[in-house]
Formats: structure tokens, sequence, C-alpha cells
């Protein structure tokens, strides 16, 4: 079996919502295990007397929230192939997948979310009545990318504003998840490409979530590292062209993933926007990956870089 990518697909909000854009993610098959990253947008909503001008604060990325909610009660997607949660409200047509909330019921806004509850105390055994009754233990619920499907305990949640007024550069991600100095869960560098959240009026927040366990899944233990079980291997990378390839790609990170021990664990978000540029390779470095002679590597310099980082705690 193959595991899942979500990609999202860019569409413009209504002129009530000052054309402010929105996301709508579907899911597309790979053929490896990588980080399963999506981003929303949810307009801000300021009337006359509160309105700030996206250039009041000096240009940055100002980090908002952070948390590991609980996963979807049951693994899978709505019928048209979005996933359950997040789900953004609607200003106008309801979204099909949240339409209302309240008693008496009304449209679920554009300024709201749905998502998954946060919390601190997760546990390692798969548990009924635990979240989704997953564990947070790949070895346990048997997750992994050697041919099995992605099973998640929970999302990684973080909120940010753009302040930036930089849609040029390249929206760069990255998760890490250690014990001490045991690595549990890494996606490497993932490039969700040029930023197109920049030069909204006012600013927007964005959401970027990512689906996750921690360790390794069988047969995919230390022993076949570095970039074993939640320590994502390259995807789409290296590069055929010295260019954008117009699709997520990720950058190793070398790390080896180990099993996930009771106990605190410290989740570590790096957002941030990068310049790129290539280098051309030849010869095994790119044939030995599947990729055609010549291809490309890249390094950024990274601008605006943001660290979101919080505990929780395994047992």
């Amino acid at each position: 079996m193959r595991m899942v990518m979500k990609i999202c697909r860019f569409y413009p909000a209504s002129a009530f919502l000052m054309m402010v854009a929105g996301l709508l993610c579907g899911q597309q098959l790979m053929a490896q295990q990588i980080p399963r990253v999506s981003s929303k947008v949810s307009p801000q909503r300021d009337s006359a007397s509160t309105f700030r001008s996206k250039n009041s604060l000096p240009p940055n990325l100002y980090p908002l929230q952070a948390s590991f909610t609980q996963g979807y009660p049951t693994p899978g997607a709505n019928a048209d192939g979005t996933d359950l949660w997040p789900c953004d409200g609607s200003s106008s047509t309801p979204n099909p997948d949240c339409p209302t909330v309240g008693d008496p019921a009304i449209t679920l806004p554009a300024t709201a979310n749905v998502t998954g509850s946060p919390a601190l105390v997760w546990q390692l055994k798969n548990t009924a009545g635990s979240g989704n009754g997953y564990g947070c233990n790949a070895l346990t619920n048997g997750t992994g990318h050697l041919g099995v499907p992605y099973i998640s305990c929970g999302q990684i949640e973080t909120w940010y504003e753009d302040d930036t007024n930089d849609a040029t550069d390249e929206l760069l991600y990255s998760a890490v998840v250690t014990q001490g100095t045991r690595t549990i869960f890494d996606t490497g560098t993932v490039d969700l490409g040029p930023n197109v959240y920049a030069a909204q009026n006012p600013p927007s927040d964005v959401n970027i979530y990512d689906d996750a366990n921690f360790g390794f899944g069988p047969g995919d233990g230390p022993g076949t590292g570095p970039n074993n079980g939640n320590c994502s291997p390259d995807y789409n990378y290296p590069l055929t062209s010295p260019a954008n390839p117009g699709e997520t790609y990720l950058v190793a990170a070398g790390k080896i993933c180990v099993t996930p021990l009771p106990g605190m664990a410290t989740i570590t978000v790096t957002t941030e926007l990068g310049s790129p540029s290539y280098t051309q390779v030849t010869g095994s470095a790119c044939t030995s990956v599947g990729v055609s002679s010549p291809c490309y590597t890249v390094k950024w310099t990274r601008k605006y870089p943001i660290k979101q980082q919080w505990n929780i705690w395994l047992e």
C-alpha cells in the first residue's frame, strides 16, 4: 500500500472577507512515508475602528498558538477526500464538512476552525477511549513506511500570523519530537512552495498541521536508519531542475528515530521563509535514488524564523 500526502489547492474567498484566501485540501497517494502537512488560512475579521494595516508591525512571522491535538475519532477522510479536521468555517455558502455550530444552529463563521482537543498526557499503548484509540508508539500500532498505512495518534498544530509581505520566498516547515538526546519524530525540512500567505490585508493567520506518531514501525528500526520510521526520508528530492518543482518536497534531516519512552517529550516546530539556491550534481547521487542525472540539491537563505516549542507527557 502507499502512504497519503495532503496537497492543498488555493481558492479566493468572498469580497466580504476582503479577498483573503482559503484553502481546500485534498489527498494524493504517494509511494513512501512523508509528513502529512497541509496549510489553512483563517482571515482576521476587524471592525473599521480596530482595523490594522498589514504594515503596522515590522515584517515578520509571528507565532500565535501551538499544541498536540487529538487525532481523528476514526481514521479516514470526508467523502470528498478532504481531512475530517481541521475544518474551516465559511462566510457565505456553508462548508459541507462542518456547516453549522450552536443551538439554534448558525453557519460556522469564517473566523472559526474545528480541530481536535489539545492534551498534555498521551498514551503509548492503543487504549480504547483515549483519543482515537491508537497509541503514540508506532511499533504498537504498526505505523511505518514499509507498505503499511500511516496511523496517527494526534496532530501537531501550529498557528502564526504572516506580516512579511513576502510572497516571493518559499515557506519552510520542520517538526521534531525529542526525549533528551533521543529523536522519535523528525519531518526534515518541508518546502511548501512559494509563500502564498503574504500580502493579505488584513494579515492572515496560517495553521499548519501534521498527523504524527512516534518512533518506528515493524521492520523499520534504528538499524535501518538514518531516516527510518517517523524520521522521514527525502521526498521529491533531489530535484530534477534548478527550480521549485511545483509540489511539496522534503529534504531529510538524516536522523535516526528510536522507540518513544514514558515521560516528557519536547515538540519543536520551526516555520520560516527561504530563498533557494541550487547546485547541480551528477551520477549516483541522482540515480541511486531514482532521479535522472544531472539533478539538483538545494540550500536556502532563511528569513523570519519562528520556533514554537512545548512539552507533552507520554505514558
